[in-house]
């Protein structure tokens, strides 16, 4: 049984840092685009 929970913390461990990554990195991908565009922005 514990073994078990073991594993399945794992799992939820692994399944929650596969998610806050498929998250982040589009997320602060954007950020940074947006961030150019604004200075760009600033610029002229």
């Amino acid at each position: 049984m514990l073994h078990m929970t073991h594993n399945y913390m794992l799992g939820l461990i692994a399944l929650m840092v596969s998610f806050i990554v498929c998250f982040y990195v589009p997320i602060t991908y954007a950020w940074f685009k947006i961030r150019a565009q604004q200075r760009n922005q600033n610029k002229s």
